[in-house]
């Protein structure tokens, strides 16, 4: 990767502790258009749980749930 890059993301993250409070957790979802990718992370960036999906977007509500 470009060094200008790595420098982006590293700043981007120095910056989230400051908008997350310690006592929560970060939900990143991945639509693709037959398998859907749920992460939670914590503060830090470090990946707690990660569950991959074989459906299509609008059908995620129930393992959201």
């Amino acid at each position: 990767m470009c060094p200008v890059v790595i420098a982006t993301a590293n700043a981007r993250l120095a910056r989230l502790p400051v908008l997350d409070p310690s006592v929560n957790a970060i939900v990143g979802i991945d639509l693709a258009d037959k398998m859907q990718t749920v992460v939670v992370n914590h503060r830090d960036s470090k990946v707690l749980a990660r569950k991959t999906f074989r459906c299509h977007a609008w059908d995620l509500g129930a393992a959201l749930d």
